[in-house]
Protein backbone atom coordinates (compact mmCIF):
# COMPACT_ATOMS: atom_id res chain seq x y z
CA UNK A 1 0.00 0.00 0.00
CA UNK A 2 1.16 3.34 -0.74
CA UNK A 3 2.91 5.64 2.60
CA UNK A 4 1.34 8.46 1.76
CA UNK A 5 -2.79 7.65 2.58
CA UNK A 6 -3.39 10.83 0.59
CA UNK A 7 -1.56 10.53 -2.50
CA UNK A 8 -2.84 13.13 -5.19
CA UNK A 9 -5.13 11.96 -7.09
CA UNK A 10 -4.37 13.57 -10.26
CA UNK A 11 -0.55 12.03 -10.38
CA UNK A 12 0.44 9.92 -13.37
CA UNK A 13 -2.32 10.81 -15.71
CA UNK A 14 -3.05 13.29 -18.03
CA UNK A 15 -6.64 14.46 -17.11
CA UNK A 16 -6.76 15.98 -21.33
CA UNK A 17 -5.93 12.03 -22.73
CA UNK A 18 -7.94 11.45 -25.79
CA UNK A 19 -9.50 8.18 -26.18
CA UNK A 20 -9.07 6.97 -29.62
CA UNK A 21 -10.77 3.93 -31.65
CA UNK A 22 -9.43 0.11 -30.66
CA UNK A 23 -10.59 -3.23 -30.05
CA UNK A 24 -13.73 -2.96 -28.44
CA UNK A 25 -14.24 0.67 -30.01
CA UNK A 26 -16.13 1.05 -33.17
CA UNK A 27 -14.76 3.38 -36.06
CA UNK A 28 -15.92 6.58 -34.65
CA UNK A 29 -14.44 5.66 -30.80
CA UNK A 30 -15.13 3.93 -28.18
CA UNK A 31 -18.34 1.78 -28.21
CA UNK A 32 -21.41 3.83 -26.41
CA UNK A 33 -19.12 7.15 -25.83
CA UNK A 34 -22.21 8.78 -28.11
CA UNK A 35 -24.81 7.07 -26.69
CA UNK A 36 -23.60 8.33 -23.59
CA UNK A 37 -22.35 12.09 -24.15
CA UNK A 38 -26.23 12.10 -25.46
CA UNK A 39 -27.22 10.47 -21.99
CA UNK A 40 -25.41 12.38 -20.09
CA UNK A 41 -27.36 15.30 -18.84
CA UNK A 42 -30.51 12.82 -17.61
CA UNK A 43 -28.10 10.27 -16.25
CA UNK A 44 -26.52 13.29 -14.07
CA UNK A 45 -29.90 14.49 -12.90
CA UNK A 46 -31.63 10.66 -12.34
CA UNK A 47 -28.97 8.41 -12.00
CA UNK A 48 -28.53 8.75 -8.11
CA UNK A 49 -32.32 8.08 -7.35
CA UNK A 50 -33.61 5.87 -10.45
CA UNK A 51 -34.81 2.73 -8.73
CA UNK A 52 -32.37 -0.13 -10.80
CA UNK A 53 -29.54 1.60 -10.04
CA UNK A 54 -30.06 3.06 -6.51
CA UNK A 55 -31.77 0.30 -5.24
CA UNK A 56 -30.88 -2.68 -7.22
CA UNK A 57 -27.37 -2.75 -8.26
CA UNK A 58 -25.43 0.24 -6.90
CA UNK A 59 -26.42 -0.74 -3.05
CA UNK A 60 -25.19 -4.60 -3.70
CA UNK A 61 -21.58 -3.07 -5.19
CA UNK A 62 -20.92 -0.89 -2.27
CA UNK A 63 -21.28 -4.16 0.02
CA UNK A 64 -18.21 -5.44 -1.60
CA UNK A 65 -16.00 -2.48 -1.52
CA UNK A 66 -13.68 -2.37 1.55
CA UNK A 67 -12.64 -0.09 3.54
CA UNK A 68 -11.66 2.79 1.32
CA UNK A 69 -10.42 5.81 3.53
CA UNK A 70 -7.10 6.73 2.96
CA UNK A 71 -6.79 4.75 -0.15
CA UNK A 72 -6.43 5.16 -4.13
CA UNK A 73 -8.98 4.18 -6.52
CA UNK A 74 -9.48 4.43 -9.31
CA UNK A 75 -13.93 4.75 -10.27
CA UNK A 76 -12.93 2.86 -14.28
CA UNK A 77 -16.23 4.39 -16.22
CA UNK A 78 -17.17 6.57 -13.69
CA UNK A 79 -19.96 8.22 -15.95
CA UNK A 80 -21.35 11.25 -13.94
CA UNK A 81 -19.30 10.49 -10.94
CA UNK A 82 -22.18 9.14 -8.49
CA UNK A 83 -19.87 5.76 -7.37
CA UNK A 84 -16.93 8.36 -7.25
CA UNK A 85 -19.03 10.47 -5.02
CA UNK A 86 -19.42 7.93 -2.49
CA UNK A 87 -16.03 6.64 -2.96
CA UNK A 88 -14.58 10.47 -1.78
CA UNK A 89 -17.23 10.57 1.18
CA UNK A 90 -16.05 7.28 2.21
CA UNK A 91 -11.95 8.97 2.25
CA UNK A 92 -10.40 7.55 -0.90
CA UNK A 93 -8.46 9.29 -3.05
CA UNK A 94 -10.42 9.33 -6.19
CA UNK A 95 -9.64 8.95 -9.98
CA UNK A 96 -12.33 8.82 -12.22
CA UNK A 97 -11.91 7.46 -15.78
CA UNK A 98 -14.48 7.64 -18.93
CA UNK A 99 -14.43 8.27 -22.73
CA UNK A 100 -17.64 10.19 -22.58
CA UNK A 101 -16.17 13.88 -22.61
CA UNK A 102 -20.45 15.29 -21.61
CA UNK A 103 -20.40 12.47 -18.15
CA UNK A 104 -16.62 13.77 -17.00
CA UNK A 105 -18.41 16.94 -17.31
CA UNK A 106 -20.76 16.57 -14.73
CA UNK A 107 -18.40 13.84 -12.79
CA UNK A 108 -16.04 16.95 -11.86
CA UNK A 109 -18.91 19.24 -11.05
CA UNK A 110 -20.07 16.41 -8.52
CA UNK A 111 -16.96 15.82 -6.77
CA UNK A 112 -14.51 18.28 -7.64
CA UNK A 113 -11.59 17.15 -5.11
CA UNK A 114 -11.47 13.83 -7.81
CA UNK A 115 -8.85 13.38 -10.56
CA UNK A 116 -10.91 12.78 -13.59
CA UNK A 117 -8.93 11.03 -16.89
CA UNK A 118 -10.59 10.48 -20.50
CA UNK A 119 -9.59 7.56 -21.98
CA UNK A 120 -11.23 4.22 -23.17
CA UNK A 121 -11.44 1.41 -21.17
CA UNK A 122 -10.47 -0.69 -24.45
CA UNK A 123 -7.67 0.29 -25.47
CA UNK A 124 -5.19 0.84 -22.26
CA UNK A 125 -4.74 2.68 -18.97
CA UNK A 126 -3.14 5.63 -19.10
CA UNK A 127 -1.51 5.16 -15.27
CA UNK A 128 2.20 3.77 -14.04
CA UNK A 129 2.06 0.62 -12.16
CA UNK A 130 1.44 -0.01 -8.76
CA UNK A 131 -0.61 3.33 -8.77
CA UNK A 132 -3.94 2.11 -7.09
CA UNK A 133 -5.08 -0.07 -4.35
CA UNK A 134 -8.08 -0.53 -5.71
CA UNK A 135 -10.87 -0.36 -8.44
CA UNK A 136 -14.33 0.35 -9.09
CA UNK A 137 -16.36 -0.02 -11.45
CA UNK A 138 -20.13 0.28 -11.91
CA UNK A 139 -21.73 -1.11 -15.03
CA UNK A 140 -19.17 -0.16 -17.45
CA UNK A 141 -17.04 -3.58 -18.18
CA UNK A 142 -20.00 -4.39 -20.98
CA UNK A 143 -18.83 -1.97 -23.37
CA UNK A 144 -15.29 -3.29 -23.64
CA UNK A 145 -15.46 -6.61 -26.07
CA UNK A 146 -11.50 -8.03 -25.00
CA UNK A 147 -11.64 -8.74 -21.34
CA UNK A 148 -8.24 -10.25 -20.95
CA UNK A 149 -6.39 -7.18 -22.30
CA UNK A 150 -8.44 -5.41 -19.65
CA UNK A 151 -7.79 -7.26 -16.45
CA UNK A 152 -4.16 -7.68 -17.63
CA UNK A 153 -4.40 -3.80 -17.07
CA UNK A 154 -6.11 -3.93 -13.85
CA UNK A 155 -3.53 -6.12 -12.53
CA UNK A 156 -0.86 -4.02 -13.62
CA UNK A 157 -2.15 -0.26 -11.87
CA UNK A 158 -3.20 -1.95 -8.67
CA UNK A 159 -0.73 -2.65 -6.07
CA UNK A 160 -0.30 -5.92 -4.48
CA UNK A 161 -3.23 -7.22 -2.49
CA UNK A 162 -5.19 -4.54 -4.55
CA UNK A 163 -9.07 -5.13 -5.35
CA UNK A 164 -11.55 -4.74 -8.19
CA UNK A 165 -14.95 -4.88 -7.54
CA UNK A 166 -16.95 -4.02 -10.20
CA UNK A 167 -21.17 -4.78 -11.47
CA UNK A 168 -21.77 -5.91 -14.84
CA UNK A 169 -25.03 -6.45 -16.67
CA UNK A 170 -26.15 -10.29 -15.80
CA UNK A 171 -25.30 -12.66 -18.70
CA UNK A 172 -28.79 -14.59 -18.63
CA UNK A 173 -30.80 -11.39 -18.38
CA UNK A 174 -28.46 -10.08 -21.12
CA UNK A 175 -29.13 -13.53 -23.59
CA UNK A 176 -32.52 -13.73 -22.69
CA UNK A 177 -33.66 -9.91 -22.86
CA UNK A 178 -31.39 -8.46 -25.84
CA UNK A 179 -33.52 -8.79 -29.09
CA UNK A 180 -30.08 -9.69 -30.84
CA UNK A 181 -28.44 -11.95 -28.92
CA UNK A 182 -27.75 -15.15 -30.46
CA UNK A 183 -25.27 -17.53 -29.01
CA UNK A 184 -25.03 -17.69 -25.53
CA UNK A 185 -21.87 -19.02 -25.63
CA UNK A 186 -20.19 -15.80 -27.50
CA UNK A 187 -19.05 -12.57 -27.21
CA UNK A 188 -22.03 -10.64 -29.07
CA UNK A 189 -22.41 -7.20 -30.24
CA UNK A 190 -26.02 -5.95 -28.72
CA UNK A 191 -28.18 -2.70 -28.41
CA UNK A 192 -31.22 -1.73 -26.63
CA UNK A 193 -33.55 1.60 -26.94
CA UNK A 194 -33.42 3.47 -23.51
CA UNK A 195 -35.97 5.94 -22.76
CA UNK A 196 -35.82 6.37 -19.18
CA UNK A 197 -33.00 9.28 -19.12
CA UNK A 198 -35.48 11.28 -20.88
CA UNK A 199 -34.08 10.88 -24.78
CA UNK A 200 -34.57 7.88 -26.81
CA UNK A 201 -31.20 6.49 -27.81
CA UNK A 202 -29.90 3.46 -28.67
CA UNK A 203 -26.95 2.12 -26.51
CA UNK A 204 -25.01 -0.55 -27.71
CA UNK A 205 -23.05 -3.45 -25.50
CA UNK A 206 -21.22 -6.56 -25.47
CA UNK A 207 -22.87 -9.70 -23.86
CA UNK A 208 -20.91 -12.84 -22.87
CA UNK A 209 -21.43 -15.83 -21.18
CA UNK A 210 -20.60 -16.29 -17.81
CA UNK A 211 -17.23 -18.22 -18.18
CA UNK A 212 -16.05 -14.93 -20.07
CA UNK A 213 -16.67 -12.70 -16.97
CA UNK A 214 -15.03 -14.69 -14.91
CA UNK A 215 -11.94 -16.62 -16.84
CA UNK A 216 -10.05 -13.18 -18.02
CA UNK A 217 -9.33 -12.13 -14.13
CA UNK A 218 -8.57 -15.77 -13.19
CA UNK A 219 -5.89 -15.85 -16.15
CA UNK A 220 -4.83 -12.09 -15.12
CA UNK A 221 -3.90 -13.88 -11.67
CA UNK A 222 -7.13 -12.21 -9.75
CA UNK A 223 -9.02 -14.14 -6.97
CA UNK A 224 -12.44 -14.35 -7.28
CA UNK A 225 -13.44 -13.19 -3.58
CA UNK A 226 -17.24 -12.90 -4.04
CA UNK A 227 -19.67 -12.46 -6.42
CA UNK A 228 -23.41 -10.78 -5.68
CA UNK A 229 -26.72 -11.41 -7.44
CA UNK A 230 -28.64 -8.41 -6.41
CA UNK A 231 -32.01 -8.43 -5.69
CA UNK A 232 -34.23 -5.02 -4.55
CA UNK A 233 -34.38 -3.14 -1.92
CA UNK A 234 -37.42 -1.85 0.11
CA UNK A 235 -36.93 1.30 -1.37
CA UNK A 236 -37.15 -0.07 -5.16
CA UNK A 237 -40.51 -1.71 -3.61
CA UNK A 238 -41.78 1.74 -2.72
CA UNK A 239 -40.94 3.13 -6.28
CA UNK A 240 -41.31 0.57 -8.62
CA UNK A 241 -43.73 -1.62 -6.80
CA UNK A 242 -44.94 -3.25 -10.45
CA UNK A 243 -41.52 -4.34 -11.05
CA UNK A 244 -40.74 -5.39 -7.66
CA UNK A 245 -41.71 -9.19 -8.01
CA UNK A 246 -40.13 -9.50 -11.55
CA UNK A 247 -36.90 -8.08 -10.13
CA UNK A 248 -37.02 -10.36 -7.02
CA UNK A 249 -36.95 -13.24 -9.06
CA UNK A 250 -35.50 -12.52 -12.00
CA UNK A 251 -31.52 -11.78 -12.28
CA UNK A 252 -30.21 -8.50 -13.88
CA UNK A 253 -27.40 -7.88 -12.47
CA UNK A 254 -23.69 -9.63 -11.59
CA UNK A 255 -21.29 -8.00 -8.78
CA UNK A 256 -18.22 -9.12 -8.42
CA UNK A 257 -15.13 -9.05 -6.06
CA UNK A 258 -11.25 -9.92 -6.90
CA UNK A 259 -8.49 -9.54 -5.49
CA UNK A 260 -5.08 -9.76 -6.84
CA UNK A 261 -2.09 -11.63 -4.91
CA UNK A 262 -0.23 -9.74 -2.42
Amino acid sequence: MADDPRPDPRAGADPEDGSGPADGSDSTGPLARAAYDRLAAGYDREGASKPSNAHLERPATRSLLPDVSGRTVLDAGCGAGHLADRLADGGAAVVGLDASAAMLGYARGRVPDAGFVRADLGTGLPFDADRFDGVASSLAFHYVREWGPLFAELRRVLRPGGWVVCSVQHPHADFEEYDDSENYHEVERVSAVWESFGERVEVPAYRRPLSAVLDPALAAGFRLDELVEPTPTAAFAEQRPERYAYESTHPNFLCLRFVAPG
